[in-house]
């Protein structure tokens, strides 16, 4: 049995907004609530990169790799005017700048003589070696290997080139020093040194016919698989984008929907305790009233059960001798409500009378199959007696479903007492604040165990306040998946301005995946 949390008047809610995700399964119902929006989403994304896909051109990619090293990491010398040194990373960022230059281009067009249409080059640093990667993208395989090798041995010819140069620049800066020294003896360098500047000169020169700092280490071959397009790859990475983009639109459209789905969402927003919770096959039921309609059937009414039970529980162990029913706006089930509290009490064995007060939209003659007058509005005008507007409904069984298909037998199950609205009157607030509607309803509580009054909805008409400080208890009805929480918080500042009554809701309308759907035993 669901048991309600404990009692909180209308007026008493902290204020603030409540977080809307404090806990994991906040998450996961927002998950579950737009599973559908999300798997639609991720379909899209994964279509859309599979038929991009499809789309891009067939290329091939290959690979060469070179390396560029210092030509004097090795030489040590005596000049006054030392190389300037460079970091290995400096130096491959440099060369892979190099391969991609106009000059390599060109230099690569000689070679390749008839340059293959389609083709592009990159160059990229492999940080574990500070090699140079040189890739030749082209719609052949073939033609994407001599790309990629014409554009190293481009890049090798100019290289070594530039590191020859740098290597006679150094050469006659040694020649110059030393020349120097021979001319003007009083400079400082003394005769061994200007012999170990002609010992590096020699080096020098040594070097530059021997030296070879750019090499290819590897050549391109020619790929045996195409680098694109490639389906699956494109597909998978489309399905986790699209994953990711449709948890940000659930989250993004559960954040704008400002209606409530759940108990706890309904009890935060009023500060009052919710009494139970109501299937949407229920609602348009007149209870169990037989009525030459099925009656409802056992797993709906199993909820009403529980809210006459924890309407006992409502006022802190006093008896609830009647009860107002009303919502805030129209189409939120108070009036099911009202009929299945009142058949739920019949079965228990208590004195029931459920009072029509919804004096501008009546309803209870379509449901209960009574007549629509006199009723209550001919009694508080003087036209009729109570023995006059009293009237009698028959109730059944709820249904039992046997196994997936059929129902049993519909048994009688005692009498309702009700009261129609009756004749149409022009000023029905006016009527229910009167002290003859006051008398009425001391007389029938007293009379009955439980009396079930179903009041217009609250910020429609002014009608059911008027009622609200004559009874021991209300029942606010929200409408799950429709009511919002605006409406809900105007509804409580209308509760605010009247005397505090204990007061429950009922969330009506529940479907199944639902956050509170799982705590039905019919669903």
């Amino acid at each position: 049995m669901e048991t309600p949390e404990p009692h909180r008047s209308a007026g008493t809610r902290l204020d603030g907004d409540v977080a809307r995700y404090g806990s994991l399964m906040d998450y996961l119902r927002v998950i579950r609530r737009h599973r559908l929006l999300i798997v639609l989403v991720i379909l899209a994304c994964g279509a859309a990169a599979f038929a991009y896909s499809k789309t891009r051109e067939t290329t091939y990619e290959a690979e060469a790799q070179m390396s560029f090293g210092d030509p004097f990491q090795d030489l040590t010398l005596f000049s006054s005017n030392p190389v300037p040194e460079e970091s290995p990373a400096v130096r491959a960022a440099n060369a892979a700048t190099l391969v991609t230059s106009p000059r390599v281009e060109r230099k690569a067009a000689k070679l390749l003589k008839k340059p293959p249409a389609g083709c592009s080059i990159d160059a990229s640093v492999l940080v574990e070696t500070n090699n140079v990667a040189v890739d030749g993208t082209c719609p052949d395989a073939n033609d994407a290997a001599r790309f990629a090798n014409a554009y190293a041995a481009a890049a090798r010819t100019i290289g070594n080139a530039q590191a020859g140069a740098r290597i006679a620049r150094v050469a006659r800066a040694l020649s110059s020093e030393i020349e120097q020294a021979k001319k003007n003896p009083v400079t400082g360098i003394t005769g061994p040194q200007v012999a170990a500047l002609e010992q590096d000169l020699s080096r020098v020169q040594a070097l530059k016919q021997a030296s070879a700092p750019v090499e290819i280490v590897q050549r391109a071959t020619p790929p045996s698989a195409p680098s694109s397009p490639k389906p699956i790859r494109d597909t998978v990475i489309g399905l986790m984008l699209g994953l990711v983009l449709g948890l940000l639109a659930a989250f993004g459209r559960d954040a704008v929907d400002r209606r409530l789905r759940s108990s706890h969402e309904v009890h935060e927003e009023l500060g009052i305790p919710v009494l139970g919770r109501v299937s949407h096959t229920a609602l348009g039921h007149a209870g169990l009233a037989r009525n030459g309609l099925p009656p409802m059937s056992d797993a709906d009414f199993e909820a009403f059960r529980v809210l006459r039970m924890n309407l006992a529980y409502l006022a802190d162990g006093n008896p609830v001798s009647s009860v107002l029913v009303t919502s805030g706006l129209p189409e939120e089930g108070k009036s099911t409500v009202s009929a299945a509290l009142a058949s739920a009490a019949v079965l228990a064995g208590q004195r029931t009378l459920v009072v029509e007060c919804d004096l501008r939209r009546p309803c209870f003659a379509d449901r209960f199959g009574i007549q629509p007058e006199p009723g209550l509005t001919d009694y508080l005008t003087g036209n009729a007696e109570p023995q006059q507007i009293l009237q009698t409904v028959e109730l059944a069984e709820p249904v039992r479903v046997n196994g997936a298909k059929g129902a049993g037998p519909s048994k009688g199950a005692g009498t309702l007492v009700c009261i129609a609205g009756g004749t149409r009157a022009s000023n029905p607030a006016e009527l229910l604040m009167s002290d003859r509607f006051a008398d009425f309803l001391e007389k029938v509580s007293k009379a009955y165990d439980l009396v079930v009054l179903d009041g217009s909805p609250l910020l429609a008409v002014v009608d059911p306040l008027e009622i609200l400080p004559h009874v021991d208890a209300a029942i606010l009805c929200v409408r799950a998946q429709q009511t919002t929480r605006e409406e809900v918080r105007a509804t409580r500042a209308a509760l605010s301005t009247l005397p505090e009554r204990p007061m429950g809701a009922v969330l009506t309308g529940m479907r199944r995946g639902d956050p509170d759907a799982y705590d039905y035993y019919g669903y």
